[in-house]
């Protein structure tokens, strides 16, 4: 996953809601190109408030889900992709599994009662590795990416500040 793969918003907290749905927040962000961005948070960013300056990261698949929050006015910040959610086995790893299930069973005839569950508990550490690996580097890149709009931000900042 590159850095395509993820947009960045820039704007101001419009509201900050509890939504009940998702058990999470939802974050109304006016950005400077217009129309008013309506996402979900899983928790707001220490004392975020109404009118902060912020820029938000959203995967392009996953739209309307906030992946990191800067919040410029306070300098706080926070990567839920880096802190968040534990890697999850997917619906392919029970179809492996069963296939293995199967394999062992017409290759081993009994033997499957013993061989299977420890296949089992080696496969899901094999994958539950590979899922914590690939969601270090997807953090990692987010993290580049939100430093390359911070310092964006800031030269603008800058600028701003230095024009008469």
């Amino acid at each position: 996953m590159d850095q395509k793969a993820f947009r960045v918003i820039h704007g101001w907290v419009g509201d900050i809601l509890r939504d009940q749905e998702r058990n999470g927040y939802r974050l109304r962000l006016r950005p400077d190109e217009g129309q008013v961005a309506d996402l979900a948070l899983d928790q707001p960013v220490g004392s975020m408030k109404l009118g902060d300056e912020v820029s938000v990261v959203v995967a392009r698949s996953l739209p309307g889900l906030v992946l990191v929050v800067i919040d410029h006015t306070t300098g706080e910040g926070a990567n839920f992709v880096r802190e968040g959610r534990r890697p999850r086995s997917g619906e392919g790893d029970m179809l492996v599994i069963l296939a293995a299930a199967g394999f062992f069973a017409v290759a081993l005839g009994w033997m499957v009662l013993l061989t299977l569950p420890c296949f089992v508990l080696l496969y899901s550490l094999v994958m539950h590795r590979i899922l914590e690996a690939k969601q270090r580097r997807t953090a990692a890149r987010i993290d580049y990416l939100i430093d390359r709009e911070y310092c964006r931000w800031h030269a603008m900042q800058t600028r701003q500040g230095s024009v008469p």
